[in-house]
C-alpha cells in the first residue's frame, strides 16, 4: 500500500483535508464537505506507522484548528499583542496532540490497511478525542465537527438525542464509510455501504420522531437591548455615561413595547455597580421608572484579588435578586491557563486575570428560572445541560462578540446557542453587545434576530420547555460505544484466506 501512495500524495492529502473541512464551516459555508473531508485523514491513519500517524495528524490538525478558529485571534486580548497569533497556533497544536492520541490507536489497529473495523474505529477515535479536547484546562470547544448542524436542517434535530457529540458522530461515521468505500478492502467497502444505509435510516427516523414533539405556546415577553458599542470605545471611561444613556433609552423602548424583562449583554456596564452606590442607584431608578426586571452583564470586584464577569438581576423595585459569576473563562483572554508556565513567556505575562465563579446556578426572574451562560460558556454543551438539570426552564446567553470581529466568529458562536436549544429543549434568549442577538425556540429555530453591528431592541415571547433524550441521558453512552469500537478494532483479526484446492 505504501509503495503505491508515496510521501508526496500523503502530504497533499494532509494539507487538503483540513482546508476542505474548514470550508464546511460558516467562513465558506460548503457544509456538504464535512461529510467527506475527514476520510483522507482516516486513511492516513490506517496506512501509516504510529509515529508517522502522529506526524500527519499534528501537521494537518494544527492547520485545521488554526483555520476554523482563526476568528479567535480577535478575542485573545490586545494585552498580548502579536502573541495572539502565537497563542492561536499554540492552542491549535495542543488540540492536535489530543487527536494524535486517537491516531496512534487506529494506526496500531489497522496494521497497514483500511479494513472493516476502521470504518467505525477511526470515527470513534476522533469522537473520543473531540470530547477530551473540549473539556478541561485550556480546552477549546470550537471546531467541533457537529457545529455545522444549524446550517443543515435535517441534521440539527439529532442534537436532541446525544448533543453536539452525537452530531459529530453522525458526520465522522459518514466519513468513515466514505473512507471504507474509497480506500478500503472488500470488507471495508461492504461495511461502508452498510453504514451509509444505517445512517440514512437513523437520521430519517430521528427527525420524524422530533417532528411529533410540539413546542408549547410562548407567553413571556422579553426584550434584548443591543447597544452596538464598539470595542474601541466601550471600555473608555469618557464614553461610560453615553453607554449607560444608550442602554437606558433602549430599555425605555423595550418597556413601551410591553416587555417585562429587559436583557443587557455581557459587560454592557463596564464599571462596578455593586461597588459604586451612585451607579447602582441610577440603575434602580431606571427599573423603577420603567417597571421592568433588568438582567445585566457587568463586572464585579469584591476584593483587590478578585474580578468577576457577572450577570446581575434587579426587580422592578430595584432590589438586587441574583448575581451569577462566570465559571468557564476564555483561556489567554480572561485567564492564563497553566499560569506557572506561560507567565514566564514574554507577552503572556500581561494577559487578563479574571476569577472563576463557582459554577452553574439559576436566575429567578418574574416566575422564570433562567440558566445563565456568559459568552464562552454557551459553547459547552455539558455545562448548559448541568444548568438545566438544576431546574432552568430557559437558557440565557449574554455575550460580547465584538471581540470576534465581523466575519465568521459571531455566526459560529451563535450557532452553538441553537444547538444548546435543541439539546436541552429550552428556549434560548441570546443578547449580544454588537449582535447577533436572538430568540431561539426549543427546536433550534431562530424566531427573532438582530444582525451584526446594529443598535436596537429585539422583543419576543418565550414559553415552556420540551423534553429531550440528551437532557435525560447525556452523551456518555455514545462515548462508551466509541470505546467499544476502538477495542473491537484493536483485537480484530482478518479471517485467513481460504486454501484453494486443485
Amino acid at each position: 500500500m505504501a509503495e503505491r501512495n508515496p510521501f508526496f500524495l500523503r502530504l497533499v492529502l494532509a494539507i487538503a483535508w483540513p482546508v476542505a473541512a474548514w470550508a464546511a464551516f460558516p467562513q465558506i459555508g460548503a457544509w456538504p464537505l464535512a461529510f467527506v473531508a475527514f476520510a483522507p485523514l482516516f486513511w492516513l491513519w490506517s496506512v501509516s506507522s504510529w509515529k508517522a500517524a502522529i506526524g500527519w495528524t499534528v501537521l494537518s490538525c494544527t492547520i485545521y484548528f488554526s483555520l476554523v478558529d482563526q476568528w479567535m485571534v480577535f478575542s485573545l486580548g490586545d494585552e498580548i499583542g502579536n502573541a495572539r497569533f502565537l497563542a492561536l497556533i499554540l492552542l491549535s497544536f495542543i488540540e492536535s496532540l489530543f487527536v494524535a492520541l486517537g491516531a496512534v490507536v487506529v494506526s496500531l489497529a489497522a496494521r497497514g490497511a483500511f479494513r472493516a473495523p476502521l470504518v467505525f474505529a477511526a470515527p470513534a477515535a476522533w469522537l473520543i478525542m473531540e470530547s477530551v479536547r473540549t473539556n478541561g484546562e485550556a480546552s477549546m470547544p470550537f471546531a467541533q465537527v457537529g457545529a455545522i448542524a444549524p446550517h443543515v436542517a435535517w441534521l440539527l434535530p439529532m442534537a436532541a438525542y446525544a448533543g453536539i457529540y452525537g452530531l459529530t458522530a453522525l458526520i465522522v461515521l459518514c466519513n468513515g464509510a466514505v473512507a471504507g468505500l474509497v480506500f478500503g478492502d472488500r470488507s471495508a467497502r461492504v461495511a461502508g455501504l452498510a453504514t451509509l444505509g444505517i445512517l440514512v435510516v437513523v437520521v430519517a427516523l430521528g427527525d420524524a420522531a422530533r417532528q411529533t414533539v410540539t413546542v408549547p405556546p410562548a407567553h413571556t415577553r422579553i426584550a434584548i437591548a443591543q447597544g452596538n458599542i464598539s470595542q474601541r470605545v466601550k471600555w473608555s471611561p469618557a464614553r461610560f455615561a453615553q453607554t449607560i444613556a444608550t442602554y437606558s433609552t433602549l430599555t425605555s423602548q423595550a418597556a413601551a413595547g410591553g416587555a417585562r424583562i429587559v436583557v443587557w449583554p455581557e459587560t454592557a456596564i463596564t464599571d462596578y455597580p455593586l461597588e459604586k452606590p451612585e451607579l447602582f442607584s441610577e440603575l434602580q431608578s431606571l427599573v423603577g421608572e420603567q417597571h421592568v426586571w433588568l438582567i445585566a452583564g457587568t463586572v464585579d470586584s469584591p476584593s483587590p484579588h478578585e474580578t468577576y464577569n457577572i450577570i446581575m438581576t434587579l426587580d422592578p423595585q430595584g432590589t438586587l435578586r441574583d448575581v451569577y459569576r462566570k465559571h468557564i473563562l476564555v483561556p489567554f483572554a480572561e485567564y492564563l491557563p497553566f499560569d506557572a508556565i506561560f507567565r514566564r513567556i514574554p507577552g503572556f505575562d500581561q494577559a487578563s486575570a479574571f476569577t472563576h465563579g463557582l459554577g452553574p446556578q439559576l436566575l429567578h426572574v418574574e416566575g422564570n428560572r433562567f440558566g445563565p451562560l456568559i459568552c464562552f460558556e454557551s459553547a459547552y454543551s455539558s455545562y448548559a445541560r448541568q444548568t438545566v438539570l438544576l431546574g432552568a426552564t430557559s437558557l440565557l446567553v449574554i455575550t460580547d462578540d465584538a471581540w470576534f470581529g465581523s466575519a465568521s466568529g459571531p455566526v459560529i458562536h451563535a450557532d452553538l446557542s441553537a444547538i444548546d436549544a435543541v439539546e436541552t429543549g429550552r428556549w434560548v434568549v441570546r443578547g449580544a453587545d454588537t449582535g447577533i442577538s436572538q430568540f431561539i425556540d426549543p427546536k433550534g429555530r431562530v424566531v427573532a434576530q438582530l444582525p451584526l453591528n446594529t443598535q436596537g431592541v429585539l422583543s419576543a415571547n418565550i414559553g415552556a420547555p420540551i423534553d429531550t433524550p440528551y437532557l435525560r441521558f447525556g452523551a456518555g453512552w455514545l462515548e462508551a460505544l466509541a470505546l467499544c469500537a476502538l477495542v473491537i478494532a484493536a483485537v480484530w483479526r482478518p479471517a485467513p484466506a481460504k486454501r484453494q484446492w486443485r
